[in-house]
């Protein structure tokens, strides 16, 4: 085979990969503003707080009759239907939060069996939540004169979904729609859509990408390897150039997955299967392989950058006396990646 044959066979692979890796985008229907309110616990919540979860917006008010008990069904609902999603979480506004302070809210959380750790509800100032609901959710709030206390405030029922960076990504309905011919059966659907919806955000595609460049690193070093023994060195040469390049843009990668999509959020492993209940032992493993990994993984660029150098300035000898140490731990930083991916995400699945 030409050394062009192989230069275009190897240019088709990596422009595949980034094919691969291209995720269709959800529509974004806008950011959610800064704002500072009141838990029911009296901490204070921030946005920047979640920041890194994929979270469900309610607004509701304690007093409501006209929904919100409804409303707030659908979210203890879902707080259960998505318990398998470690970084989803709920969080209700009152929308009446002259009555509706910190105590209010821990009674109406207490009915609803309200997991303090997955399911927020923010009280504060009335203009920064109804501006808030205004300029970032694009939802209508509004106090009624009308005296029914069950009735204080017009609001939507719609819930809010928001991703990772704070940016909305639908409006679903929070209760069933009385203007509806069958109105529990659309509210059926509407929930489906919301948690497969939940389920493609939550679910990160970078670590299956991950994995794919791992696999073909590991595949191409092993045949670069055996190319070189051989004798053949153009064969050599664009397996271990392209295994360069693969770890090159798994690194870049990983680093921008956990900066920029994670915000420096840790994957654990005993959340990622905590329903699966696995061995203490494995948990052991898996930390003392992601720990090897690790500094290898990140160390293997520049020490593989360090040993093609000196082939192509055809300083053989050095070449291959640094090789000698490059290829086990560049096969190992590779393998071991892949290692890590399946214990996380096959070996205990969600069930």
């Amino acid at each position: 085979m030409s050394s062009r044959r192989i230069r275009g066979f190897f240019l088709a692979l990596l422009l595949l990969l980034c094919l691969s890796a291209a995720a269709p985008l959800n529509e974004d229907l806008g950011v959610v503003g800064d704002f500072t309110l009141t838990e029911r616990s009296g901490r204070s919540v921030c946005k920047s707080d979640l920041l890194g979860k994929v979270w469900i917006a309610s607004f509701e008010f304690v007093r409501c009759t006209q929904g919100c008990p409804q409303i707030s069904a659908t979210m203890e609902r879902l707080q259960e239907e998505l318990r398998r999603f470690p970084d989803v979480c709920l969080v209700t506004f009152t929308v009446d939060p002259e009555h509706d302070r910190p105590e209010e809210l821990r009674a109406y959380a207490q009915h609803y069996h309200a997991d303090p750790e997955r399911w927020l509800f923010l009280t504060g100032d009335e203009k920064t939540i109804y501006q808030l609901l205004e300029e970032s959710f694009h939802l209508p709030a509004q106090k009624n004169t009308g005296g029914d206390p069950g009735n204080a405030v017009l609001h939507s029922t719609k819930l809010v979904l928001v991703d990772r960076q704070g940016h909305i990504r639908g409006y679903f309905e929070g209760r069933p729609d009385p203007h509806s011919p069958d109105p529990e059966t659309a509210h059926q659907y509407d929930l489906h859509q919301l948690k497969r919806a939940v389920a493609a955000l939550e679910r990160d595609p970078l670590p299956d990408f991950h994995a794919m460049l791992n696999t073909l690193t590991f595949a191409l070093l092993v045949l670069g390897y055996a190319a070189i023994r051989f004798g053949l060195v153009r064969l050599h040469l664009s397996c271990m150039l392209t295994s360069l390049v693969l770890s090159f843009i798994f690194l870049v990668s990983y680093v921008y997955d956990h900066t920029v999509i994670k915000h420096g959020l840790t994957t654990s492993f005993a959340l990622q299967t905590r329903h699966a209940h696995p061995p203490a032992w494995v948990g052991v493993v898996y930390y003392l392989i992601l720990w090897t990994h690790t500094p290898l993984a990140a160390g293997v660029v520049p020490l593989a950058l360090y040993t093609a150098y000196l082939a192509l300035r055809r300083r053989l000898a050095r070449h291959q006396a640094v090789a000698r140490w490059t290829l086990p731990i560049w096969l190992y930083a590779a393998g071991s990646g892949v290692a890590v991916y399946w214990m996380l995400y096959q070996l205990y699945p969600w069930p």
